[in-house]
């Protein structure tokens, strides 16, 4: 049964304290659902409001794959790549928490088209965040200072899709300045939206394509897993669709029809596993291992 829904009221000592440490920390945070939800490791995933679907593919899988690892999903509500991260975490069903922090009151929710996504969010343990009051109408200068607070919340901040004007970056500069991670996801430099990720990572910003990276860049270990027991690994379409010569991604992609993102994780797996090996920008089938006996 989902959590009854709650409105709180966090203030001094009761704020995380990742949040009190930031230049300018919120007097307090209004607080709508599990506010349990802020004070664990959590991970912001933020980045165009016209997203491509590859984007938006991309930021859902990685929230899934890091809210089943446990890590706690930060973003704005926006349309775009934040919406995808917040339905991605939702998708992680019980392993998964997310946290949406407005640039309004509670009584605001913006946009208002994301009003049932900030319920399922709620109703789900996770939370909406705000420092506004009430009634507060979301405002223009609202949502820069929004940003410091995604930021102040979590360990790192993972960029997906953004502009050289996006106001993405300004969430980056302020992690940056606040001592978080940032990370950026790469794309093809034919796309605009691939040019404010290209620059972070040549500024320093640490280039990630799956959850694993996220983890290995703020410090945090992949949850423990029962042991595998052996089973016909062709089960798995993404497997079954590498063949024994250099597969291009993009055929790969085409044969299973999931979410990027869902797919690199699981060539990624099947790459330690010694199931496939990459071969330029392609993956082909190793040869099993051989016992002596």
């Amino acid at each position: 049964m989902p959590p009854p829904t709650t409105d709180t009221v966090l203030a001094g000592e009761a704020l995380p304290l990742c949040l009190r440490a930031i230049p300018d920390p919120p007097r307090r945070l209004f607080c709508r659902g599990a506010a349990a939800a802020i004070a664990g490791p959590s991970v912001a995933i933020v980045g165009a409001r016209r997203c491509t679907r590859q984007g938006s593919e991309i930021a859902f899988g990685l929230a899934q794959a890091l809210a089943a690892e446990g890590v706690c999903i930060v973003s704005g509500l926006a349309y775009g790549i934040d919406a995808a991260a917040h339905r991605g975490a939702l998708a992680a069903a019980a392993d998964g928490a997310t946290v949406a922090v407005l640039a309004g009151g509670l009584g605001h929710v913006y946009p208002a088209a994301h009003r049932r996504l900030a319920a399922d969010i709620v109703a789900t343990g996770g939370a909406l965040v705000t420092e506004h009051d009430a009634d507060a109408a979301p405002r223009r200068h609202h949502f820069p200072a929004r940003n410091r607070i995604v930021s102040g919340l979590c360990l790192g901040v993972v960029i997906v899709e953004a502009s050289v004007r996006s106001g993405s970056l300004i969430t980056a500069r302020l992690a940056a300045e606040q001592g978080r991670d940032v990370m950026a996801v790469p794309s093809s430099i034919a796309s605009p939206l691939a040019a404010g990720c290209h620059r972070l990572i040549r500024d320093g910003a640490a280039l990630v394509e799956c959850a694993a990276h996220v983890l290995e860049a703020v410090g945090l270990e992949p949850a423990p897993r029962p042991p595998v027991v052996p089973t016909l690994d062709d089960a798995d379409p993404v497997l079954a669709a590498v063949a024994a010569v250099p597969t291009p991604l993009d055929a790969i992609a085409a044969a299973v029809q999931l979410p990027l993102a869902s797919i690199l994780e699981r060539l990624a797996g099947h790459e330690l596993e010694g199931r496939v090996a990459k071969h330029g920008g392609s993956y082909m089938r190793t040869a099993p291992a051989t016992r002596d006996v």
